[in-house]
């Protein structure tokens, strides 16, 4: 059985969560054991007559925000939409490095022209070591992403020779494995121009100077 906590309704929505017991063996919270899903988990719930459900109304949406075991039971816990829409949207800045995500609509970088096929050699925790990451430069991957064939992705966090480190492991990952490694972007303008061949799309400020004249004098 699935129990949800009590429904909170107030002028304060913005900050409504909820929270769902249910079994610890349900595959939901078992994409939170020993790390987190590589994509947000959503959660709707619905209300309705027994007999009556295609009469059912939505009476919370949100997101899985956080997850906790107790036992043999998992409480996931819901943030609401409105409590998602009270954080500060992110506006573009007037900064060197591009403002882009890589490989948004806006970059418009093509992921599939971007990556590498290598076979995984060895798989220890967050460390990754194959011979077709030792192909490219040190470094080149940092900042992008590693794409297992089921579609599970880590990021990358750091590339020296043979060995990859991603933010955390990737789950079901063993040596023979074959594996997309996306090209990573330090969003600066000779990198976009020299890397991806992308520098129409790069919106960053690199000739700003490097002293405020409105903050003392410059020599």
């Amino acid at each position: 059985a699935i129990v949800r906590s009590e429904l909170d309704f107030s002028q304060e929505d913005t900050g409504e969560t909820i929270d769902l017991t249910l079994p610890r063996a349900n595959p939901v919270p078992a994409l939170f054991i020993g790390d987190l899903p590589s994509t947000p988990v959503w959660v709707t719930i619905y209300r309705a007559h027994r007999g009556e459900e295609s009469l059912a109304v939505t009476i919370f949406s949100g997101k899985v925000v956080r997850a906790r075991f107790e036992e043999s039971e998992a409480i996931l816990t819901g943030a609401s939409l409105m409590a998602m829409l009270a954080r500060t949207v992110p506006i573009l800045a007037m900064q060197t490095p591009c403002n882009h995500v890589l490989y948004s609509s806006a970059c418009g970088a093509d992921p599939a022209a971007c990556r590498d096929l290598v076979s995984v050699t060895s798989v220890t925790g967050a460390t990754v070591v194959s011979n077709g990451f030792a192909l490219r430069p040190d470094q080149w991957f940092r900042g992008g992403r590693l794409e297992s064939t089921t579609g599970e992705t880590r990021f990358i966090v750091s590339h020296q020779g043979n060995t990859v480190t991603l933010m955390s492991p990737m789950p079901g990952l063993t040596s023979l494995d074959q594996v997309r490694a996306h090209w990573g972007c330090d969003h600066l303008e000779a990198t976009c121009r020299d890397k991806f061949g992308n520098l129409t799309n790069h919106l960053g400020w690199s000739r700003l100077p490097g002293r405020n004249p409105f903050s003392g004098r410059i020599d």
